[in-house]
């Protein structure tokens, strides 16, 4: 199993970075952080990030110059994708930072469930054929699920499940133990926010069940916080 991607988040804001890094670690990343570009660039001669985002304005050393710097090293991060981040909807910086080596780019305020769903494309497309094999596979006991395939098997017994459904068996068993929110679930299958009055959730995890069979005691129910799955030991 391939060991947690590293990412490294440089903004000035306090409070983006602490919600940034909240939800990236939800997603089962390591994540660290910087505040400045020029403490950011100690923290690369220690460590080699899997992805970096970058809010362009920062205090100091700015994201761009960032950006040209690490890309003209003879580091090992200076093949790390790059998003960044700014406030300023104009195409110049834009354009610029993506000449300067940067691969993608989002504007303040952005859906967390946007964001997430760039980092993981970014990751994916630096991975190789062999680790992007083993980063869309996962298994539990008999349970085996392919996610670039959308194949979902007990044995040699073929699941049948609605596209939201395998999503959701897909994501517990990867996050396996951990508990996953109504909320969180909806954020992440649906991009758009839980309502209390639906349930969506309740309904497909209803049929998620069904569909495993001698497996389904493995998806437990954690009253008044949501579901998780627990591999039988």
């Amino acid at each position: 199993m391939r060991a947690k991607q590293t990412i490294l988040v440089i903004d000035d804001e306090p409070a983006l970075l602490k919600s940034v890094k909240e939800r990236l670690e939800m997603e089962n990343y390591n994540v660290l952080t910087s505040q400045t570009a020029e403490h950011a660039l100690q923290t690369l001669s220690r460590f080699t990030p899997d992805l970096m985002v970058v809010d362009l304005r920062l205090p100091g050393m700015s994201g761009l110059d960032f950006c040209r710097q690490v890309r003209s090293s003879d580091g090992p991060s200076r093949l790390t994708p790059i998003i960044f981040l700014t406030t300023d909807r104009s195409e110049v910086n834009k354009v610029l930072g993506l000449e300067l080596g940067g691969d993608d780019y989002m504007t303040k305020p952005f859906s967390p469930a946007e964001f997430v769903a760039r980092v993981k494309a970014l990751i994916r497309r630096s991975l190789s054929a062999e680790e992007r094999e083993e980063e869309e596979t996962a298994t539990s006991g008999a349970l085996t699920i392919n996610c670039s395939r959308h194949e979902a098997a007990v044995g040699e017994r073929r699941l049948e499940l609605s596209p939201k459904e395998f999503e959701i068996l897909y994501l517990l068993v990867r996050k396996s133990g951990r508990v996953m929110t109504r909320q969180f679930l909806m954020e992440r299958i649906w991009g758009r926010p839980y309502e209390n009055t639906s349930r969506v959730i309740d309904t497909h995890i209803k049929n998620i069940r069904k569909t495993l069979g001698e497996l389904q005691d493995c998806l437990v129910t954690v009253e008044g916080l949501g579901y998780k799955w627990e591999p039988r030991p």
